[in-house]
């Protein structure tokens, strides 16, 4: 069984972008990732809100999920799920050009899906769309 994700909501296109900065202090995500060092002490952005970073330095897992580094899976209990790859940060003074546009005024994150939500209005998925 996969853990449900929540949809957050897609930031106009008029609008900045909200980020999460890294501990460089030079590196930031986009609102609703995790910051996680990569393996050459770049920052990478993982796709979900407090995420579990890896000790590989290129995956990670959902809150309360543990990274079964020999699998190469997330582990809560008896749940066992596939690990997330990081998508790469940008700098502060870089902007979200890579952004997956919803319609004219609407975008996410690269990485990301849009969704419609009940309201008319548009939401992000953490996930890729395949």
């Amino acid at each position: 069984a996969f853990p449900y994700f929540l949809k957050t909501s897609c930031p106009c296109c008029t609008e900045q972008v909200s980020a999460v900065m890294c501990d460089d202090g030079e590196s930031e995500c986009p609102e609703g990732t995790t910051c996680c060092e990569t393996p050459d002490g770049s920052w990478g952005c993982c796709p979900m809100p407090k995420a579990v970073c890896c000790s590989d330095g290129n995956h990670c897992c959902p809150t309360n999920y543990t990274c079964d580094v020999n699998s190469t899976t997330c582990v809560k209990g008896e749940v066992v799920i596939p690990w997330y790859t990081k998508l790469p940060a940008v700098t502060s003074d870089e902007d979200y050009g890579n952004s997956v546009e919803c319609d004219a005024r609407n975008k996410c994150p690269e990485g990301s899906t849009c969704c419609q939500l009940a309201g008319g209005q548009w939401g992000c998925c953490p996930l890729e769309k395949l």
